[in-house]
This record gives C-alpha cells, structure tokens and sequence, in this order.
C-alpha cells in the first residue's frame, strides 16, 4: 500500500475510519497532497543507505560540582 497511489476516496475512507466525516471536498484534496507527499518522502528514506550510526545523538550531563553548589546562598 506505501507505493499505491491513492485517490480522493481513498482518502475520505481513512478519514471515516477515525471519525472525521465533516471535511469539505478542499480538504480532503489537501490531505490527499499532504498524505501522498509523506509517502513519497518516506519511501526514499527506507532506501537511503542510512544506518544507525547516522542518527544524530544528544548527550547531555551535569558536572557534579556545579550541582552541589546549586543550593547554596553566600
């Protein structure tokens, strides 16, 4: 289904399927854009060659000196 390409009444199914049956002809057109967009945009990054080293990694620590005066009032 990821590389289907999908229709307005595809696109109106899902929104049904999680309750959303008031949207307007214009909306379900940008949904149908947007939806297909991420698609596309996912589909090329599950055949990109990035492996786990190329997630980016946020390290944070606290130095134990500073914390200890944290507290403190002079």
């Amino acid at each position: 289904m990821a590389n289907d390409h999908l229709e307005i009444d595809d696109v109106r199914q899902m929104a049904a399927d999680i309750g959303i049956t008031h949207l307007t002809n214009a909306h379900l057109q940008e949904l149908l854009r947007a939806t297909n967009a991420a698609r596309a945009r996912r589909d090329l990054l599950r055949n990109s060659p990035l492996t786990y080293a190329d997630e980016p990694a946020h390290l944070f620590s606290l130095d134990a000196s500073q914390d200890s005066d944290a507290g403190e009032t002079r």
